[in-house]
């Protein structure tokens, strides 16, 4: 629908544009559905499937035509041999993809029933297919990554049983401790499952890769050549694009900070500093580990120290509270240099200003 030199008033223009882009949802609702990772993309699987039948019709038309051009059958037995491996490879790729979806969507809502926001947090940064390996992936490695995910699966929820009553009761006492046994037999049932699940995924995903070449793209997103822009503070400002800053956004909003405004962030190599308005959370970039979550207003002041014997600094947060001997509440984060920590210092004495405004 287009209006060309429309004249009109507010309610007008509003009325027009509202069944414009209603009748745009209603006509792509199908569509949006029927990609749904959760329902197994049924949409791509047709696709797959209509692809594989085009090829097994028009290539053994094309080499029947070619062969008849050029007096030579082998042409003709050459697209018979194409359009059937080509319906064989959508066919089983197809089905092979959306299935993996399909588990690889459980994995991640069982991943959260277990009450374990840190082990949540891991299992999504640390992929065993790595991006480089993603257009080589086969059966073989689909295996070993299945296998190794099962086994840390297992492992997770065995030690989990021990380790979760033990941190609960250091940070809570006697309740903390049952929380801690409740989530550690949680843990136990619900993290090998997860492990078996992610087996079945990353064989899904190498049998797709020895069908087609290919690989799902599940684990790597085609669809955005960039990520999102990020918008600043509470105001949500538009500056103009950083890809880092992009980047940092769209980790903070998978995790603990999810639903807030983005802010700033710093790299220090072997750990990220990501600020929205309200809270400072340091990452370890190697594992994803949640190494500090602070809500501004804890914060009294920050400093700047070198340490002792190095050339690294560190960054001091003093909190409002004491201890019970009357001495300060700190935080430290460890830089690798003076610049880094002077840099992170200044982002978290804005942060608080802003806070406070």
């Amino acid at each position: 629908m287009a209006l060309l030199n429309h004249t009109s008033n507010s309610p007008q223009l509003l009325t027009y544009l509202g069944a414009h882009y209603l009748a745009s949802l209603i006509a792509n609702v199908p569509s949006l559905i029927g990609s749904l990772a959760a329902l197994g993309n049924p949409v791509g699987l047709v696709k797959n499937l209509g692809d594989g039948v085009s090829d097994f019709i028009n290539e053994p038309v094309q080499g029947f035509k070619r062969s008849l051009e050029e007096m030579n059958p082998s042409f003709a037995l050459d697209g018979v041999a194409r359009g059937t491996g080509s319906l064989a490879r959508h066919t089983v790729g197809g089905f092979a993809d959306s299935a993996a979806l399909l588990t690889s969507t459980a994995a991640k809502n069982m991943a959260v029933l277990t009450l374990d926001r840190k082990y949540a947090q891991r299992r999504d940064k640390v992929i065993k297919l790595k991006a480089h390996d993603i257009k080589s992936a086969n059966l073989l490695n689909g295996l070993q990554s299945g296998f190794s995910k099962l086994v840390s699966g297992i492992l997770e929820g065995v030690t989990g049983v021990v380790s979760k009553p033990i941190k609960g009761a250091e940070r809570s006492g006697i309740e903390g401790f049952a929380k801690g046994v409740g989530k550690g037999l949680l843990g136990l049932i619900v993290k090998p499952g997860i492990g078996v699940t992610d087996l079945i995924t990353d064989t899904l995903i190498g049998v797709k890769g020895s069908v087609e070449g290919t690989a799902s793209d599940m684990l790597i997103s085609y669809s955005q050549v960039r990520p999102r822009r990020a918008l600043y503070g509470d105001d949500r400002l538009v500056k103009p694009y950083r890809i880092d800053d992009a980047t940092a956004a769209v980790i903070q909003s998978k995790l603990c900070l999810g639903g807030e405004n983005y802010l700033d962030h710093v790299d220090m190599n072997s750990s990220v500093a990501l600020m929205s308005v309200y809270k400072l959370l340091i990452l370890s970039t190697s594992d994803g580990e949640e190494l500090l979550l602070l809500p501004f207003n804890e914060i009294r002041k920050v400093e700047v120290q070198p340490k002792e014997d190095t050339e690294a600094f560190s960054v001091i947060i003093y909190l409002n509270e004491s201890k019970k001997d009357g001495s300060e509440m700190m935080e430290k984060v460890d830089c690798d240099d003076e610049t880094m920590a002077n840099l992170l210092c200044e982002k978290l004495t804005e942060a608080m200003q802003q806070t406070k405004l």
